[in-house]
């Protein structure tokens, strides 16, 4: 990738991150996430330091590339969370759980599905709770995304972003993607160029503008 593209691609970058509402945390804090916390809108929502999001996310890239991709899993049960975890493990290779995951997964070798994952993302710990304690049973490191107002017991890295809207969460999985095929050397400027957000993005739920 030519030191142009990543100019332009880094000076529109956190016009993205804004735009999708990535930084928009909830009206309520937990102790724990003060310290990724920027400020307190005039509406009671807390916002997230942007730089913040970014390292994080860049350091979750870093962690997924070390291991070989189908060893990763990627789980979300959140509604905008589902074509977004399928369109990134697409792209690189990671095993998706994309609704419900069933229980014993990790745990019970004797089911058919079960898998036995080297690390495992997680886009909400407070929905995806099942997984993240099946993964502490089985010692598997963990990293969620976290809003404002979760708890991360039993997470071991922690992505600091709006981890329940529509757009948020294709921004974190686009970036993410991108970042672990340009970690991992599989990226190219043809590839990178035509991954878009909105090949990540859900249709508005019924109701929802």
């Amino acid at each position: 990738m030519s030191e142009e593209v990543e100019a332009t691609f880094g000076a529109e970058l956190q016009e993205l991150l804004v735009k999708s509402g990535a930084h928009l945390g909830a009206k309520i804090k937990v102790k724990h996430m003060e310290r990724f916390i920027y400020k307190l809108r005039a509406d009671g929502i807390y916002l997230i330091d942007v730089k913040k999001i970014l390292n994080k996310l860049n350091m979750a890239a870093r962690m997924i590339t070390m291991h070989d991709p189908k060893k990763v899993v990627v789980v979300t049960t959140h509604v905008y969370g589902i074509k977004a975890v399928n369109r990134f493990c697409e792209l690189t290779g990671c095993t998706p759980i994309a609704g419900k995951i069933p229980p014993g997964t990790f745990t019970n070798r004797v089911l058919s599905y079960y898998l036995e994952p080297e690390l495992l993302l997680v886009s909400d710990p407070r929905y995806d709770a099942q997984a993240v304690f099946e993964a502490k049973v089985a010692r598997i490191p963990v990293i969620a995304m976290c809003s404002t107002d979760n708890v991360y017991s039993n997470v071991d890295v922690v992505i600091p972003i709006n981890n329940r809207g529509r757009t948020s969460l294709p921004f974190a999985f686009w970036y993410l993607a991108r970042q672990v095929l340009i970690e991992s050397g599989r990226a190219t400027p043809e590839l990178l160029s035509n991954m878009t957000i909105d090949q990540f993005t859900a249709q508005p739920v019924e109701g929802e503008e």
